[in-house]
């Protein structure tokens, strides 16, 4: 249920919870966001596991408890924000963003500074379902990624 390294929920059960916060938002007419998070790692992969558990760890202090955080794979996370609307998603966004980007992650050779980019979709601003909220989503997080990193992207 809960992926091993970072403490988050494993990809089906997080799927699980997106399909279900898509039904509950149409039925009772609510809007929620859906974020993906990916590491700028410049790092190799012996202490990569350690950094995106540290990550996740950031990312959990930076929403509420009733938002749901994934890891969707090898590097990225996705986070349900309930009752999101755009502003409050960018809001969330940046605040995850320039969290991570301030901590300084523990290196045998000292301290070092990782940053994220994120890509981020509304429902149902951005999309009204949940084949192109997905696909908004991931279009976004390429933008922030291609634009240099370090950055959160929403559709317009």
């Amino acid at each position: 249920m809960f992926d091993i390294h970072t403490k988050v929920l494993e990809r089906d059960v997080f799927q699980y919870f997106l399909d279900l916060e898509i039904k509950k938002a149409m039925r009772y007419q609510y809007f929620f966001s859906l974020l993906i998070i990916e590491p700028d790692l410049t790092v190799d992969s012996g202490i990569r596991a350690e950094i995106l558990k540290t990550m996740a760890e950031l990312i959990k202090e930076e929403v509420r408890t009733t938002d749901v955080i994934g890891r969707m794979g090898k590097n990225n996370f996705y986070v349900i924000l309930s009752h999101a609307e755009t502003s409050n998603t960018l809001s969330v966004a940046e605040r995850i963003r320039s969290r991570i980007e301030s901590y300084s992650f523990t290196r045998k050779n000292g301290g070092a500074k990782e940053t994220i980019s994120v890509g981020g979709a509304c429902f149902p601003t951005h999309a009204n379902e949940l084949g192109n909220l997905v696909r908004n989503a991931t279009k976004m997080i390429y933008e922030a990624k291609n634009n240099g990193g370090n950055k959160v992207c929403l559709p317009n």
